[in-house]
């Protein structure tokens, strides 16, 4: 399985009578949007309220950041875009893809959750996420009924941000690419030590039925499942609607998958990714732990692994038995982590430990707190927004105002999948 990736930097953004890339430069017709959404019924049950451009290095916040989403589209006749959700089921991970790089869409919701986040463009926030360097169009959809329930808002909400993603990719594979990427697992010279990718997309202790993540699926069912990493990188896996440190963008952009890719055929042979998804009851939960730790045995073969989660609690229990059952196997295991506030060890910072995790990477703490620069300019709701701390007495602050809220709260500055500007160092 070979696939190939066009690559579409994007320098500047500006509204205009067409959709139309040109040497780095975006050019995006408002009216072409919202017709494209109408004639594929996304608008059938909301209506978009709010649709910005947005730069980096503007005095700008973006709130209620509900997902951040690639520009990403498959090319070819009769290919599906994000199949389960937007097209029909059909495997992904090969062919040709256009993809807008240091771009992405904002999907931004209109209900309160303590999983919206924030997005600055400038000032200390913008210096902790990799997304504040992006370029972005965000939109803000609210729902028409009033019985429209919070899974069904968020479905639609995803399909719009994906729509248009993909949307603005295509336009842009009309021209010549600036780069083509070419991602495939092709044969390795003798002795190279093969490591298999166990990556989580989904804890179902903060999950809900329908949500579009592999494939379409919700997951509620799923079992441990080996895949080519092609297909991540190509729009099989969708974030889950709360976001626990990971999104769709990092997701597409898995930077285990590329970094792991990067060293292929000269440091390591990459076996392949087994997806996972994170159970509530015990029995099931042990049922995939084990067949977690035998795909990697026996059928991947690995002498290495690496673990990413998404959430805490149940997923680091996870994480600390599959590494205990690879560790007894000889299999050197590692797993990229975020922390919890505590006495500054990384056994005191996670919710479960075992001493077979002997290798453990940082991505931050992620109840830590850090103030935000003020913005002179406010997307995606205001005047109010917050509060953030647990504290029942907090009152909302206005939207454009310094802000002290937890990295969590911000954009990409807590990614589970590794792409965190910040760390935690146990000394």
């Amino acid at each position: 399985m070979q696939l190939k990736i066009n690559e579409y930097p994007v320098s500047s953004v500006e509204w205009g009578k067409a959709t139309e890339y040109k040497n780095g430069h975006l050019t995006v017709c408002r009216e072409n949007v919202l017709s494209l959404l109408e004639s594929a019924g996304d608008l059938k049950d909301v209506d978009i309220v709010e649709m910005e451009l947005v730069s980096p290095h503007t005095q700008s916040r973006v709130v209620n950041v509900f997902d951040v989403i690639p520009a990403h589209s498959r090319l070819g006749e009769g290919v599906s875009n994000y199949p389960g959700v937007l097209d029909i089921v059909q495997t992904v991970g090969h062919g040709s893809s256009a993809a807008l790089s240091g771009f992405s869409v904002l999907a931004i919701s209109s209900l309160p959750s303590r999983h919206n986040k924030i997005l600055d463009k400038s000032g200390v926030g913008a210096e902790l996420t990799p997304h504040a360097s992006h370029f972005h169009l965000a939109l803000r959809a609210v729902p028409k009924r009033s019985d429209m329930s919070k899974g069904e808002y968020y479905r639609r909400l995803k399909r719009i941000g994906l729509r248009v993603g993909s949307y603005l990719a295509n336009a842009a594979a009309s021209t010549e690419p600036a780069n083509t990427v070419a991602y495939a697992l092709d044969c390795c010279p003798p002795g190279l030590p093969r490591v298999a990718y166990v990556c989580m997309l989904a804890s179902h202790q903060s999950s809900e039925k329908g949500e579009a993540i592999l494939y379409g699926d919700d997951l509620s069912g799923m079992l441990p499942t080996i895949l080519h990493p092609n297909e991540v990188l190509d729009g099989a896996v969708v974030s889950p609607d709360f976001n626990l440190g990971v999104d769709t963008y990092t997701f597409q952009n898995n930077p285990v998958i590329k970094g792991l890719y990067h060293r292929h055929g000269k440091e390591l042979d990459f076996a392949g990714v087994v997806a996972y998804a994170v159970h509530v009851t015990r029995e099931r939960r042990e049922r995939s732990v084990q067949m977690a730790v035998n795909l990697v045995t026996n059928i991947l073969r690995a002498d290495l692994a690496l673990i990413t989660k998404v959430g805490g609690g149940i997923p680091e229990s996870d994480v600390m038995q599959i590494i205990e059952g690879l560790e007894q196997r000889g299999i050197c295991t590692c797993a990229i982590i975020w922390s919890h506030l505590g006495d500054g060890t990384i056994r005191d910072l996670l919710t479960a430990y075992s001493p077979a995790a002997d290798a453990l990477v940082s991505v931050g703490i992620n109840d830590a707190w850090v103030t935000l620069s003020e913005q002179a300019k406010v997307i995606g709701g205001g005047p109010l927004i917050g509060p953030f701390s647990d504290d029942p007495s907090d009152r909302p602050q206005p939207a454009n105002s310094a802000l002290r809220v937890r990295f969590r709260d911000i954009s990409g500055a807590i990614s589970q999948l590794g792409a965190s500007r910040v760390a935690m160092v146990e000394i």
